[in-house]
């Protein structure tokens, strides 16, 4: 179905070009930089792709699982499916075309963004059908709940969110904003506010809201943050917590915590997310947090996040890893070989 088009923000061109943005882009002109997209982005060259059609598939332990950890496989278009506490395998969900970000509910339903087919498709905890289809189009990087049940759904090209009014597949409106020809995964926080990051087609970076009540984006202003490589905007419990693909314009992965007061961002703190899988480079463009409840939206900053690092498979082989949060570092744990090319994951807490 077609969805209403909201309000766009009309920021001009000028503004962007003699501002460079809300905060520093470091990568222009910076060729270390674009290795890193190419690879943050496996799709950024459009390919062929061939969905898995076979037969998804959970065994008895998935649905009484009090924890479960899904992995999205960029490789095989399927989203496995594993008990997040052990690391045992429980099932796999077929039928993608490019398994990208992924987000859950309160009820614990996970949504998966389907890059190369345009939908963000539902599935309960534990369960092998799908539960129903989001089509926005575009080329879908991530997703995000509210406290209300709003499902957005982000386009990294054309770069756009569309929201999905308590979760239902027909009530739905798209926000775009005029200059920006990339967005990359926007993220709820516990009042409504929706904020994430877009990129112009020259490679000006800038930080977007869909404030709560607000029937248009507003370009946000900074204060304190600086980012080399923005990537998605997550709520931790606490804080907006905006990742940065080249902390400090090194290849790690850095999540900046930040406060919205009004239409401008404020700098809390930051963390560092460190490997040792291929000469401590990490580049984890969806990072997940982990809490005690499905939506994070009680207050209390997550414990944990996890997700892909996207430069393992580069030093011969792949692994979600499990950072302690905000402390950050190097790992505390991780799923080796969980898929060939992990691109997104989250975890569904049975209710």
């Amino acid at each position: 179905m077609t969805c209403f088009r909201g309000g766009s923000l009309l920021a001009a061109a000028a503004f962007l070009a003699a501002c460079g943005g809300p905060f520093d882009s470091a990568q222009d002109d910076n060729q270390r930089a674009q290795d890193a997209r190419a690879l943050a982005i496996p799709h950024f060259a459009q390919r062929p792709v061939h969905p898995d059609r076979g037969r998804s598939s959970m065994s008895p332990n998935a649905t009484v699982s009090k924890a479960l950890l899904y992995i999205g496989d960029d490789s095989t278009n399927d989203v496995y499916v594993y008990d997040y506490r052990s690391g045992t395998p429980v099932g796999t969900l077929t039928g993608f075309d490019g398994p990208y970000g992924e987000c859950v509910d309160a009820k614990g339903d996970i949504y998966v963004a389907n890059f190369d087919a345009g939908n963000a498709v539902e599935y309960a905890h534990g369960g092998a059908a799908p539960v129903q289809t989001f089509s926005p189009g575009g080329t879908p990087i991530g997703c995000s709940v509210d406290s209300k049940g709003d499902v957005a759904v982000t386009s990294f090209d054309p770069g756009e969110v569309t929201v999905y009014a308590r979760g239902n597949p027909k009530k739905c409106t798209t926000y775009t904003e005029s200059s920006s020809t990339y967005f990359w995964t926007m993220g709820y926080d516990d009042k409504g506010d929706l904020v994430g990051g877009g990129e112009t087609s020259s490679g000006t970076s800038y930080i977007l809201g869909l404030l709560a009540g607000e029937k248009k984006m507003t370009l946000l202003s900074t204060s304190g943050i600086t980012i080399d490589f923005l990537g998605s905007a997550t709520w931790d419990g606490k804080y907006f917590a905006l990742s940065d693909q080249e902390a400090g314009g090194t290849f790690q992965t850095g999540l900046v915590r930040a406060t919205l007061k009004g239409t401008t961002l404020y700098y809390v703190s930051e963390t560092t997310l460190s490997d040792d899988c291929y000469n401590d480079y990490t580049d984890v463009v969806n990072p997940f947090f982990v809490g005690k409840t499905n939506t994070l939206f009680k207050g209390k900053q997550a414990k944990a996040v996890i997700g892909p690092n996207l430069w393992c498979p580069d030093g011969g082989k792949s692994e979600v890893d499990y950072w302690h949060y905000p402390a950050g570092g190097l790992p505390y744990g991780s799923l080796s070989g969980a898929s060939s090319e992990p691109y997104g994951a989250a975890v569904s807490l049975a209710k």
